[in-house]
């Protein structure tokens, strides 16, 4: 996250300390439903800021929220959004691709550790094998985490969330037969050395930061 966007963020979580419980809860659903949107995330904090002016007034005003913007949260934040130029495909794609590093550096530390230990107890050298097992899981681990985190977020303003729990139950159960089935699979697809896996974790955490950084602060 850029400096511009991140205090942007700090001012919002302050404003939103004088929010009654009720507007807080209602504006929690309305910035998730925004982490799906296709603007930067600067845009993203800017409605916050935006919606959170509206919320605080109307409760000076002892209105409700329906009165300020309207009983259909989502149909107004549809409204916001689309007078909101979208994100280039090219901004885009570099913060999908600088979030997937981010998320492979997360993985591959986790999957470092235990592989290190493992091989500690068992006495071995520092070479760790990578089998085809690994790869089910960390794909399954990572489709399973994006899908579920979007539709939190695409649904997150609806009122029937049956839909919701129905997809993040099937995608769940999914991601745990294929975990289940990855530790059959232990056909070694080749080696590295501790060494150099560090390094490999360490430069896709450096290459998020980079990829993120590249693509515009505004969308």
């Amino acid at each position: 996250m850029k400096p511009k966007t991140r205090q942007l963020l700090q001012e919002n979580n302050r404003l939103e300390q004088d929010l009654s419980p009720e507007n807080d809860r209602i504006l929690t659903d309305i910035v998730v439903y925004l982490r799906a949107a296709p603007i930067s995330e600067y845009q993203q904090e800017l409605v916050r800021r935006d919606v959170t002016h509206m919320m605080l007034d109307g409760q000076r005003r002892g209105e409700d929220m329906r009165q300020v913007i309207g009983a259909d949260y989502k149909a107004f934040c549809d409204q916001v959004l689309a007078e909101i130029p979208r994100q280039s495909l090219r901004d885009r794609a570099l913060q999908a691709s600088g979030n997937l590093c981010l998320y492979l550096s997360i993985l591959g530390g986790i999957w470092l550790v235990f592989q290190l230990f493992s091989n500690l107890l068992a006495r071995s050298d520092l070479r760790l094998p990578i089998t085809v097992g690994d790869i089910v899981a960390s794909a399954a681990i990572l489709a399973t985490a994006t899908l579920v985190v979007f539709w939190i977020c695409r649904f997150s303003l609806e009122e029937n969330d049956r839909r919701e729990k129905i997809l993040v139950a099937l995608c769940l159960a999914a991601c745990l037969i294929l975990l289940t089935i990855s530790f059959f699979l232990q056909t070694v697809l080749f080696e590295v050395h501790f060494v150099v896996a560090l390094a490999g974790v360490a430069a896709l955490f450096g290459l998020s930061k980079l990829l993120t950084a590249i693509a515009r602060e505004e969308g």
